[in-house]
């Protein structure tokens, strides 16, 4: 050791620490809000955030997400059996029974739904700044009249060289919650698997900046080149559950859907 350099256990806290407890971190989160979650059909959801949510009084809130999660009354689908959400913004809403349930009996506002890429272009939109973008996908399908009659205005297109375009305005959020494998202190993300997916993006598109981790390390330990998300773009890391237990968990899920065969006891 360096005399008078002191070690990790003397070291001072950073002034630019993010990490900070969950109820600490989600308190800019009110009702009403614009609120968008990173996951895939359930994979990468933010564990401790979710459960989170359905402990608070929240509600009004629209919801930003890709899908509604994962079906089998899994996490975040429960957002939608609990009341919270107002407005849906994504996909589709087929991929869990509470979320259809709340879509068909019209507790739940679905103005529109968008193909899968043009929804995350509208967030990558967001996240760099644009107004919008033109998209070609569903141009003479998804502006057929009376196919989203909770639209106030019909689909704006544009004719550009020849092509005719939709006129897709950016997605943003108030609060933003993303899921990653580790971060430092300073708020860098490593995602790791399916939950690489355009968390970037979704972090970036948001006024405030949630990520829960499975593991909180030093500056320094994550390689740059592993850097998935700058702690720029991040305002707060909360500890989520651990990785062993984000694996118990999803696996206990899919014995539970039968997907999966429960382990045998050792005779």
């Amino acid at each position: 050791m360096i005399p008078g350099k002191p070690t990790r256990e003397t070291s001072p806290p950073h002034p630019l620490d993010k990490v900070m407890p969950l109820s600490a971190a989600l308190a800019p989160l009110q009702p009403g809000m614009r609120l968008m979650l990173g996951e895939f059909v359930g994979a990468g959801e933010p564990v401790a955030c979710v459960r989170w949510l359905l402990d608070s009084a929240l509600d009004e809130l629209t919801l930003i997400a890709n899908t509604p999660g994962l079906r089998g009354g899994f996490l975040k689908a429960l957002l939608f059996d609990s009341g919270q959400i107002r407005e849906y913004i994504g996909t589709h809403v087929g991929t869990t029974e509470q979320s259809t349930a709340a879509y068909l009996e019209n507790r739940v506002l679905v103005r529109e739904f968008f193909p899968m890429g043009t929804w995350a272009e509208k967030v990558r939109a967001g996240a760099m700044g644009l107004g919008g973008i033109l998209v070609p996908v569903g141009v003479g399908i998804l502006d057929q009249p009376g196919l989203f009659p909770d639209l106030p205005t019909a689909k704006q297109t544009l004719d550009l060289n020849g092509q005719r375009y939709f006129v897709e305005p950016a997605l943003t959020a108030d609060v933003s919650i993303i899921k990653g494998w580790r971060a430092d202190r300073l708020g860098n993300i490593e995602f790791r698997g399916t939950s690489t997916q355009n968390q970037r993006d979704i972090a970036m598109a948001g006024r405030y900046t949630v990520a829960e981790v499975n593991e909180i390390v030093e500056v320094g330990e994550i390689p740059p080149e592993r850097v998935g998300c700058p702690g720029v773009f991040v305002n707060a890391v909360v500890q989520g559950v651990s990785l062993a237990e984000q694996h118990e968990l999803y696996r206990q899920h899919w014995v539970k859907l039968g997907r999966l065969h429960a382990p045998t006891a050792a005779v």
